[in-house]
């Protein structure tokens, strides 16, 4: 299962859709399915250290629905579930099924907003249980001004293998998470830094890492609508406790940087096209993960 920081990001640069009534409790909906394509140049499963340097070719599907409620102003409630799948057409015991189902509660003190989150995902490798992952978190943010967005948080993570215990895992992570915007709101430029610190049953399988990201996305007007394009970089240092037995006693390291480019293009009113592109270079002292990953692919998603 491979997991992102990108939890919040998504709601800085999206609304869901008008209240549905402004005389009851504010309270709006948004759903989204995406069927899609992608071309993998080499299939790995990071969370098993299984990389089979092999390419193949897999459909996408993801259904979301989202929900807010806005009890009184300067309380927010939030909730969702997504589903997606990756089904592979060669190599379909690393198809992947996931579903989250997360809730957040925020309330806005003017100069700070605090919130409490909670996500609890499944997933399923080749149609069996494979991880189940709970992160709760804790954060402060604020709007400073039009042009200036920070988000602070203190998360705690637990993941359960059904086939393999020994890499059952709790890790603490601090987040920072820096929004500059253009005097139009329509471009932002976001650095941001994370600290995971993960103990396993296993300890050559707990590790300390911190993460940096950087990430530039814009919108402009243009056929159909509203274009928008992100890239976004990301660069990690993993460095394992202890030492490694197939390393002849020494410690694994790890080196990761990716970069992914994405663009949103309006064939209607509801409905986008999304041509992604995303490479990875894995650089570690154990073999079985070092490599590198390529992933170019296309997605047709719907709003409603």
């Amino acid at each position: 299962m491979k997991t992102t920081s990108l939890i919040f990001g998504c709601t800085v640069v999206s609304l869901l859709p008008n209240l549905v009534s402004a005389d009851e409790q504010r309270f709006s909906w948004q759903g989204k399915l995406e069927a899609g394509y992608v071309y993998d140049s080499n299939v790995t499963v990071r969370e098993l250290d299984a990389t089979t340097n092999k390419s193949d070719q897999a459909a996408l599907l993801d259904g979301s629905l989202s929900l807010k409620w806005n009890p009184w102003a300067n309380l927010q409630v939030n909730a969702g579930v997504n589903h997606s799948e990756t089904l592979y057409r060669d190599q379909d015991e690393f198809d992947l099924a996931i579903t989250t189902v997360h809730g957040d509660l925020s309330y806005d003190f003017r100069a700070f907003t605090v919130g409490l989150s909670r996500h609890d995902a499944q997933a399923d490798l080749a149609n069996q249980a494979f991880m189940d992952y709970q992160q709760d978190a804790f954060y402060l943010s604020r709007l400073w001004g039009a042009r200036w967005y920070t988000r602070f948080a203190l998360q705690d993570v637990d993941k359960t293998f059904a086939q393999v215990p020994e890499r059952n895992a709790t890790a603490r992570a601090y987040t920072g998470d820096i929004y500059w915007f253009t005097p139009s709101a329509e471009s932002y430029i976001l650095v941001g830094y994370t600290y995971h610190d993960e103990t396993s049953v296993d300890p050559e399988l707990s590790y300390q890492e911190p993460q940096y990201r950087l990430t530039w996305q814009t919108q402009t007007s243009g056929w159909g609508g509203a274009h928008r394009w992100q890239l976004a970089l990301q660069w990690q240092q993993r460095d394992y406790a202890a030492p490694m037995q197939l390393l002849d006693g020494e410690a694994r390291e790890e080196q990761r940087f990716s970069v992914r480019g994405q663009w949103d293009i309006p064939l209607a009113a509801a409905v986008t096209l999304t041509p992604t592109l995303e490479y990875v270079d894995n650089q570690s002292n154990f073999d079985a993960v070092d490599y590198d990953e390529t992933r170019a692919g296309v997605r047709l998603g719907f709003k409603f």
